[in-house]
């Protein structure tokens, strides 16, 4: 008698499910490349204005997520104002569950893995419904709300739920489209590496006038257009204050900034070129010799991503508790968040989960350093050495792939190949794991505001989808008109 399992409960939820079929018919280069950038132009243009909001409304809002907004592509006010969050947490909280035994799934089965996608897309879309609500409840959107009094103000809480709850399921079946195998590598990372890539690109050369300030003086965003706005003018009271601005602009990316999240890009690409070659001979072909190589970025960007969203997840958790609280107990309340004017942790529990604004802010508070940076850590290093073991990539997965190759490590014998790789694979994930986020925190620690995580993990997640790329277009990519007409296949 088969025990009840927890996907069975979503099976009364699938014919109520809207989804993406799998193609066909194999993909071409082409489609999947027209795919992938149309769905990437798509997520770049969805940041529209939430209707019912008045102008500038995020100059005049509070926002206690400001630190997650460059890596989960948040923007505030506008559709994407719980960004990715969502979708990441219910893949994570699934595939970790998955991995622990918690969820019965055999994978081997497609009918599983139908079932286990639905479960993701589910939860997904409750945890949008639950963050959303949340945030119409407790009062974020009051202060900007068109023209709000009295019982017209539900109409516009349902019509704001609607349009940033909407646009949520839209995005994952975005995401899905690409993970169906439409477009390269997985949809989550894909956008991720996509939000990384315009953010910094808006940084450096953003040419739009914007506001820090209610009323302020619109100035160019960019650090280099705006500078080389000044220059244009042959102003020098303009020079000079672009000259300083760059360096010490509030509200504006600064050029130390820049060079932060630059070097943190650098470093994960120079880190993505580390591994080990393990020297392996065929047995089919006697003499043959090749190398297996061993990334040190095992598992990639995933260990950062998954610290970074259980921590973001645990701080907005604490922030609406202790909203909610505090009108019956504000002792609790404090206890549990104290935040300033502007939305951000200054006390409480809360406090020591969030970044430090600049390093100045982690000199003075090495407490709060030292608590956020270990629990970012101690979360990446469990989840690469989870993951390594659960991913299908697992010493015992390569060890069985290297027996029915009949590949064997030379120097070894056929028994001690899955004990070779046992102590090379979960070492290489957990010092992969732990380097990486160490990048992504020094960039942290000294004030990059997540935009160096994202980069970080963008990069990661952009080389995943180049190593995808290549590989397609080395076995389909010969009847590929684009390659073709970019010389590529000549």
């Amino acid at each position: 008698m088969s025990g009840f399992r927890l996907l069975d409960v979503v099976k009364i939820l699938v014919p109520l499910l809207p989804e993406i079929e799998l193609p066909d018919k194999l993909m071409s280069v082409d489609e999947k490349v027209v795919y992938t950038v149309s769905s990437g132009l798509v997520f770049v243009m969805s940041h529209l204005p939430i209707y019912g909001l008045v102008k500038d409304a995020p100059l005049k809002m509070v926002d206690p997520l400001f630190a997650w907004r460059p890596l989960f592509a948040m923007e505030q006010g506008t559709l994407m104002e719980l960004g990715l969050l969502p979708m990441l947490t219910a893949a994570f909280l699934w595939q970790v569950a998955a991995a622990l035994k918690l969820v019965k799934a055999n994978f081997m089965f497609s009918h599983d893995r139908e079932l286990f996608q639905s479960a993701q897309k589910v939860t997904s879309f409750v945890l949008a419904a639950v963050f959303g609500a949340s945030l119409i409840a407790l009062g974020y959107f009051d202060a900007v709300i068109r023209g709000r009094s009295g019982a017209s103000a539900w109409g516009w809480y349902t019509l704001i739920f609607l349009q940033i709850f909407g646009w949520n399921v839209m995005l994952t079946f975005m995401v899905e489209i690409l993970d169906k195998g439409y477009g390269f590598g997985s949809g989550l990372l894909s956008y991720v590496a996509f939000n990384a890539a315009t953010r910094l690109v808006r940084d450096v050369a953003g040419v739009e006038l914007v506001s820090a300030t209610p009323g302020g003086t619109p100035e160019t965003y960019g650090v280099v257009t705006f500078l080389v706005r000044a220059l244009l003018s042959m102003d020098f009271a303009e020079i000079k204050k672009a000259v300083t601005g760059i360096f010490f602009r509030s509200g504006f990316p600064t050029i130390g900034m820049v060079l932060i999240v630059l070097a943190s890009g650098l470093v994960t690409i120079v880190l993505q070129n580390f591994r080990l070659e393990l020297p392996v001979r065929s047995n089919k072909a006697r003499g043959t010799a090749n190398v297996y190589p061993i990334k040190m970025m095992y598992t990639g960007a995933l260990p950062v991503l998954f610290a970074f969203t259980v921590v973001a997840n645990v701080q907005i958790a604490l922030h609406f508790v202790s909203i909610a609280l505090a009108p019956m107990n504000p002792v609790l309340a404090a206890f549990v968040e104290t935040h300033g004017e502007s939305g951000a942790a200054i006390g409480g529990v809360s406090f020591y989960l969030s970044p430090p604004s600049s390093w100045t802010a982690s000199l003075l508070s090495p407490i709060r350093a030292v608590t956020y940076v270990a629990s970012i850590v101690l979360l990446s290093v469990w989840f690469a050495s989870l993951w390594c073991e659960v991913s299908g990539s697992a010493p015992k997965d390569i060890a069985k792939q290297f027996k029915d190759q009949e590949i064997i490590i030379s120097g070894k014998r056929d028994a001690s190949v899955s004990r070779e790789l046992a102590k090379i694979i979960p070492r290489s994930s957990v010092t992969g794991a732990a380097l990486l986020t160490a990048v992504a925190l020094v960039g942290e620690l000294v004030g990059a505001s997540g935009k160096s995580v994202s980069v970080v993990v963008g990069v990661s997640s952009a080389f995943a989808i180049l190593e995808e790329f290549m590989m397609d277009l080395q076995q389909n990519g010969g009847s590929s008109q684009l390659m073709n007409s970019l010389g590529v296949n000549k």
